[in-house]
Order: C-alpha cells, then structure tokens, then sequence
C-alpha cells in the first residue's frame, strides 16, 4: 500500500511539474520576432476555411502560406511577403523544387555554394524564407523600390523585369492568406485556461454538469475559458465552429481538441496543454484527467476567438 501511495505522489508531482512548465512557457516574457496570428495553412488540395487561395493550387497556396507566416514571425510588413511570394513564384512556381540551374534549390533557387546554406536547409520552405527576408531587409530602402528591383537586389538573376508579372498574384495571395489570420491567445489568458482545468483534475465526469463539483467536456471547457474572461458556447459541436481552425501540428497549450466527429459536429473535447497531451472530462464513471490526444478519432483544434472576450463592465 505504501509502495502503490508513493508512486501515485510520485505521479502528481511530475503531472504538477509538466503543467507548471507548460504554464510558465506561456506566461514568460515575450520572445523576439513573436507575433499575433496563425495563418490557417491550406490543405494538400488547395482549399482552406474562406475558400483557396485564387490562382494557387494546394501545393503552392501552402507555400505561399509558409513564406506569409515566416515573414510574420519576423516582424515585417505584407509588402515584404509580397516581394517574397513574386519571387519564388518567378524561381520556381512557388514549388519546392529540388533541382534548378547549376546547384539551385528550393522556393528561391538558392545555392549552397553562394552560402545560401546546406541542401537539406534550403529544401526547407520556412528556412528559405527567412534567408530570404534577411537579405531583402539588407536593401536600402527596400520597402520604396519597385518589386522588381527590391526581389533582383536579393536573387541577382538575369531576368529582373520577370518579377514584376507575378506581382498582382502575389498580393493577391497575401491579402487571402493573412484574412485567415488565426488569432493567438494572449500568454496569461492560455495559463489561466489551462490553471482553471488543472484545478478540476480527479472531479467526476456527470453529463450535463458544468461544475463546480462536476463536470462534462464541453462544460470544463466552458469553464476554463470563462476564467480566463473569454465566453464560448456550451456544447462541444457548437464550439467547433465558434474558434477558427488550428492546422494539425501547430496546436498550442490552452486551445481546444476535438474528437469523434458526428452529424452534427464533434462529439467530445478537451484542452492542449502541450507534449501531445490534454486535460479533459472522459466519459460517465471517470473523472477529470489528463491523456493524450493522439487517437484515431482526433477531429482537430480550434483557439476561441478574442473577439469573445467578456468586455468590463461599466
């Protein structure tokens, strides 16, 4: 009996130290180049929730999506993924080509012996990107010169004038694709979502119940973002659709894991609070716990809107 105590304490005290290190990511200072959105990245066939982007098929709308995102992360402004997005549509159709003239590669056609970086490096579409973005930064005043000089001061090609043709596609896609700006849950708000379901761990799933004594999923959901001082709707089908889609992968703590799609919706839900895991309401006879949520009926993640936020009263 000893043996059985310790080890469940055992276990508390690594499941505290995991959700106290989730908790703390969140919640620390800002990192440089953090910014405020998610693009929702399209899907393999081009489509995406709003619809594909025009002109783009899935291949290179996630591609285009990939350099939108990069720029964001460093800070910069949509001109400059419109410079960025001509180019690799002039180098490579915005396809990451693993060939090109002489050791040319990737979106750009960089070269590893011009010390772009490794094969493997630029084969990456976001390593690319940021290559790219860090030379164009370098140009004097490369905001106010014409696409085409600001993408030839970069790439040095033999067709300069080449750029300029793919410029309206190009806006295009970044007008499409920072319109499914996913936004990012504040630090604190994420923790205290995430703090609010720690503190209901070992609570007995009772259908219907939305605590404080008990819960259902969708009622400890509820709850914990109502801590947080954001509102979202009672029922797991129906916050499905309240939050904008997270693309598999860039899921993080405090947003919300669907499971067991039905008619009219997904039928359970839970909280990411990293690693792969999730803390949730199970089923009639188990309680709140933590698991994974990497199983056959995982549905996808969505992360409520701020436009739900509870404003203060007056």
């Amino acid at each position: 009996m000893k043996s059985a105590a310790a080890g469940a304490a055992l276990l508390l005290c690594l499941l505290a130290a995991f959700i106290a290190a989730a908790v703390s990511v969140l919640t620390g200072s800002a990192v440089p180049g953090a910014f405020g959105c998610l693009l929702a990245i399209p899907s393999g066939d081009g489509t995406r929730e709003g619809g594909p982007v025009a002109g783009l098929d899935g291949e290179q709308s996630g591609n285009a999506a990939v350099i939108v995102q990069t720029g964001m992360e460093l800070g910069l402004p949509a001109r400059a993924a419109v410079i960025a997005v001509a180019t690799a549509m002039q180098e490579s159709g915005l396809r990451n080509l693993a060939h090109g003239h002489l050791d040319s590669l990737g979106l750009f056609q960089q070269r590893p012996s011009q010390g772009w970086g490794t094969r493997e490096q630029i084969l990456d579409p976001s390593y690319a990107a940021r290559r790219f973005y860090e030379r164009l930064v370098t140009v004097p005043g490369w905001e106010r010169l014409p696409l085409t000089r600001a993408a030839q001061a970069v790439q040095r090609s033999a067709f300069p004038d080449a750029y300029a043709r793919w410029e309206p596609l190009a806006q295009r896609a970044v007008d499409a694709l920072t319109g499914s700006c996913v936004a990012v849950i504040p630090g604190e708000r994420a923790a205290a979502v995430i703090a609010y379901a720690q503190d209901q761990l070992g609570k007995p799933y009772v259908w219907g119940a939305e605590g404080p004594a008990s819960f259902d999923c969708s009622g400890l959901t509820m709850r914990a973002y109502q801590a947080a001082g954001i509102t979202v709707p009672r029922v797991a089908a129906d916050q499905w659709r309240h939050g904008p889609p997270v693309p598999p992968g860039q899921e993080q703590p405090g947003d919300l894991v669907f499971f067991r799609m039905e008619a009219g919706g997904p039928g359970h839900v839970g909280i990411v609070i990293g690693g792969g895991r999730m803390i949730h309401a199970p089923r009639t006879g188990d309680v709140v716990k933590v698991a994974s949520y990497q199983r056959p009926d995982l549905v996808g993640f969505t992360r409520p809107s701020l436009n739900s936020m509870r404003q203060p009263s007056d």
